[in-house]
Parts: structure tokens; sequence; C-alpha cells
């Protein structure tokens, strides 16, 4: 009885998430089903959103504040891992993707996506931020996705990996956590610095892949989901540049994690210099981003962030009005900078 009732409640949990998401494409469908197992019945999909490498040219004229006004409107939901508010961010990321004509980078079979799954938690408050602790059952999981575009090189095998988590709070004792600096001004920053790269029509000598992380807020679940099953082998990755929560702060004034010189931190800091900016290496003092998962692994990483990223970190007013569009314009010039630095 008790296996039974396991059971059951396993599959509720499963279809409360995987049905509101159903407006997602069929391959989205198709990876969830493989990483959950198959399903005693057959889920309905919609149709598959194609990549046929053609640049919509119009998209080239967004802006990385277009990115966070869109990523931060209402019906997204603050984008916590795992919930339909995320699963439209992640549709619109894949047109994004889809639109700039980058190659699919995710797994196999299933285009721009790599699926995974998390952990149930719960909400808890640290130092007034609003934060994720582990939840009761962890044998329920939950899916969620990374989405992975290429502009290809002339060294194929040889990949400059720009990121930034997309996912965020969500909504909490009915309040919506926006999350327009963490991260929706990090994922502006890199689709701004591809659309440039694009824009320019010059081929890199090395491939440069843009990924886009879920459940960041949970513990770098998703980066780590990618390093423990990457959909191309971690050698080929030359260095690791992360963007996160790069849109407040007085203008000009960065914080650079990384674990000590390494070309990843020495791009970022020469890129800031040219710029007229700084990007200090500073103490994390307890917090991290993405990069760490690919620090692990001894790949040169570094994560680029505002000086002053905790003021209304985690909170209700982390809105489009903490966003300075000058701050997000140097975010996005250095990381150009340090890209052009290590692709080019």
């Amino acid at each position: 009885m008790q296996t039974r009732r396991a059971f059951l409640k396993t599959i509720l949990g499963l279809g409360a998430i995987i049905l509101p998401w159903s407006f997602l494409p069929t391959r989205f469908g198709e990876a969830i089903k493989t990483s959950l197992g198959r399903p005693p019945i057959e889920l309905l999909l919609p149709p598959e959103i194609k990549s046929n490498n053609k640049i919509n040219y119009e998209i080239l004229n967004r802006t990385a504040m277009d990115d966070i006004y869109a990523l931060t409107a209402p019906e997204m939901q603050g984008r916590k891992a795992g919930s339909v508010g995320e699963a439209k961010a992640a549709e619109y990321l894949a047109s994004q993707l889809s639109m700039l004509g980058l190659r699919p980078m995710g797994d196999p079979n299933t285009g721009f996506i790599q699926a995974f799954t998390i952990p149930p938690v719960v909400e808890t408050r640290v130092n007034g931020r609003l934060t994720f602790k582990s939840g009761e059952n962890r044998n329920l999981r939950f899916p969620s996705i990374n989405l992975l575009g290429g502009l290809m090189g002339e060294e194929s095998q040889e990949i400059i990996l720009l990121s930034a988590h997309y996912d965020h709070l969500g909504v909490f004792e009915e309040q919506v956590y926006p999350g327009a600096n963490d991260n929706a001004s990090g994922v502006g920053c890199i689709l701004d610095v591809i659309r440039r790269i694009i824009r320019e029509a010059e081929v890199p000598k090395r491939t440069i892949v843009i990924a886009f992380w879920s459940a960041e807020e949970m513990g770098f679940v998703g980066s780590q989901a990618f390093v423990r099953s990457p959909s191309f082998t971690l050698n080929q990755i030359h260095a690791v540049l992360n963007a996160d929560s790069v849109g407040n702060g007085m203008v000009g004034n960065f914080a650079l994690w990384g674990d000590g010189k390494n070309p990843a931190v020495d791009a970022i800091q020469e890129a800031a210099t040219k710029c007229g900016a700084s990007a200090q290496l500073t103490p994390r003092a307890g917090h991290n981003s993405d990069s760490v998962s690919f620090a692990l692994q001894g790949i040169p990483a570094a994560t680029l962030l505002a000086q002053e990223w905790l003021y209304k970190n985690h909170t209700t007013e982390d809105t489009i009005a903490l966003i300075k569009s000058e701050q997000i314009y140097l975010a996005t010039e250095i990381m150009y900078q340090a890209v052009r630095t290590l692709a080019f």
C-alpha cells in the first residue's frame, strides 16, 4: 500500500509540472520522457520549433534591455525552475537562439535543449533574502532544461562558453520575485554579445557556445547536470565566461569571481580596463555562480557581476527599476571584448 501511494504521489507530482509545460517543443517533451523514464500513458505534445540555421535579421536589433523586460514580464512568474513561468522563459530563449541562426548544442535529437531533473525545494529567508533549501522527498524529481546554441568557428572542437542562468525564485506568499538583476540582466548581456558578433559577420577562430542554465538558485543544479552529462566533451571548453547580476550599482564598478588568475579572469579584467571600468577579483563570502561547476572540473572560468549585486537581491524589489542601462551596456562591452580576446 505504501509503495502504491508513493507511486501515485510521484505520478501526480510529475503531471502537475509536465502538463502545464505542454506548449514547449516536441523535442523538449521527448527529452523529459527520456530523462524521467517512459510513463505508462503517452503524453500529448505540441509541434516542435525547428532551427533552420537562418538568421532573422530583425532580431539583431533587439537589446539586452528588451530581453530583461521580456524575462521579467508578469507571465514569467519569477521563472522558478520547474514552473510554468520558467517554461515560458525557456521558450522565449529558445526562439532567440533559433532566430539568431545558432547551431543547436543540446542533447542529441533535442535541439537547443538539455533536459534534467531537479529535487523538491522549500522557500526560506536568510537575512531578509528569499532562498531555497532542500525539500523532504528527495525521490520526487521535477523536469527543467538548459539551453545551448553555438556559433561555429574555424576550430569547431575548441569552445569558448558564454553563460548565464535564467531561472529565479518564482512566486512566494502571493508575491512575484521578478529577478531583473538576478539574472535577467546576465541573460540579456550574453544575448547582446552574440547579436553583436553575428552583426559583424566575422567567423571566430574558436566556436562560441551560448548556454542558459536553469536551477542555479537551487544550487547550480543545471550547470552541474551539464558537467555530469555534457552534450559535447568538456575538454573542448577553453574558458567559461559567466554573467550574473550585472545590471545595478555604480556604473563601471564590477566584481569578478574566479579561482586565481586564469585565461577567463585575465580576459575579463583586460576587457574591463579597455572599457574604462573595473572588474576586481572579489571574495565570494559563501556565494557563488554557475562558473564554479566548471572550475571544479579544472576548466578556466569566471563570473562577472556588479559590485553591489546583493542590493535588493532575492527580494520583490529586484525589478526593472533597479537596472541601469549604462551598466548593462558596459557589462556587455566587457564580455564582448573578453570573447574577442579568447575566440578571435
